[in-house]
């Protein structure tokens, strides 16, 4: 029995989340990596390239000597106590600070455990039950879900009027821009029928400009939940807002987690925030982001592919008609040490050289995709990837 085999018998699928699964890369993508620093990832001896970054949670670099030895030093003193660590203040008054809606926090360890607390607390302020969403929210399910389509006011006009709506959680952005004042009019719609505004910012918080979305675009929610990168790979996850709401949690919703008080996630947020304060660090994600997609664009068009850049320069997303031909791009990109994934996250260790690199694996990589654009499979082997399932949720899947 091979190491995978072994792997599938105990483990469902093989993975404890949904996008590592094999099926969502190629055949020629390791199974396991051993280990990673900075924006390198290690398998079977092989270096590559890594812009997965651990599904968006790694935003200074793996393996960061400056987070890590922050939490040896808690490690030192316990990372768990009987009674709350005045750490936890630091980090709650930190958030307050930089994140327009926080005026109060709860913390926990998942995005999803965060979102159902915030979708707790709207029902339970609201004393409604019908949910409208746009985007991915985790894997908790939650009954009365009505989706809406990002930039389209008039479909979520359509959920009011159909249902009671308690809230609205959206993300604030996934691969297009707000148009057309849209977040504001959400917030504006949604709290004409006294509804709750739910900025879900798992993947935007700690990556946009200012810390957050709603910081950028100068749009202020009710509550928003944070988590993956605010610790640069150790778990941890928050949900924020206005004391109005939040208050609740101290006598009509009940949200406790034994692990929220967890000072590994703690003290690795607190490094994380501070050195991203001190460094300029999403100043530098930005930058490469807008280097690696702006390149991406110009051999596109040099090689008159219809090939495309979306989204904004902290999480981009390559565009290819269809999966066959996404597929065959990230199989001869791993030919050149290149990891891509269906989500792509630069971080602080993507340095220019790094970046110039992964351009030139690009630029050869696409010119195998132009030699096999009417039929990739030729070239690709095994079958192709699954679709990812963040883009099952977003307008702007293929």
């Amino acid at each position: 029995m091979d190491s995978w085999q072994r792997t599938k018998k105990v483990i469902p699928s093989g993975v404890q989340t949904y996008s590592k699964m094999p099926e969502m890369y190629t055949q020629v993508y390791p199974k396991y990596i051993n280990r990673a620093r900075g924006c390198y990832i290690y398998s079977n001896n092989k270096e590559y390239i890594d812009y997965t970054c651990a599904l968006g949670a790694i935003t200074l670099g793996y393996h960061f000597e400056p987070i890590d030895t922050e939490v040896r030093k808690q490690l030192d003193k316990g990372i768990l106590y009987s009674l709350p660590s005045f750490k936890e203040t630091l980090l709650a008054e930190k958030l307050c600070s930089i994140i327009p809606c926080a005026e109060q926090v709860r913390f926990l360890k998942t995005g999803s455990e965060s979102v159902s607390a915030a979708i707790k607390i709207a029902k339970a302020y609201t004393s409604k039950s019908h949910i409208a969403y746009c985007g991915y929210h985790g894997w908790h399910e939650h009954e009365n879900m009505h989706k809406f389509n990002y930039n389209s006011m008039d479909s979520l006009i359509d959920l009011f009027h159909k249902y009671r709506l308690a809230c609205v959680i959206l993300e604030p952005y996934i691969h297009e821009e707000p148009k057309d004042n849209f977040l504001q009019d959400i917030i504006t719609l949604t709290h004409k029928h006294k509804a709750v505004v739910i900025f879900d910012e798992i993947v935007t918080g700690f990556r946009t400009p200012k810390f957050s979305a709603q910081a950028y675009f100068g749009i202020t929610p009710d509550l928003a939940t944070f988590g993956k990168g605010m610790a640069n790979g150790y778990p941890m996850a928050c949900l924020v807002g206005k004391k109005e709401y939040m208050q609740l949690l101290e006598h009509k919703c009940f949200v406790s987690s034994t692990f929220g008080g967890d000072l590994v996630g703690i003290t690795a947020s607190l490094a994380t925030i501070d050195y991203m304060q001190e460094y300029k660090v999403l100043e530098h994600i930005w930058n490469m982001g807008t280097h690696l997609a702006g390149w991406f664009d110009i051999i596109n068009r040099e090689l008159w592919l219809s090939n495309h850049s979306q989204g904004y320069p902290c999480h981009p997303h390559f565009w290819f008609p269809s999966i066959d031909h996404t597929s065959l791009f990230w199989q001869e990109c791993l030919k050149g040490k290149v990891f891509f994934g269906h989500a792509l996250f630069p971080n602080y260790s993507h340095t220019p050289q790094i970046v110039g690199n992964t351009i030139d694996v690009m630029d050869t990589a696409l010119k195998v995709v132009k030699q096999y654009w009417n039929n990739p499979l030729a070239k690709l082997k095994g079958k192709p990837a699954k679709e990812g399932i963040r883009y099952a949720y977003s307008n702007s899947a293929r």
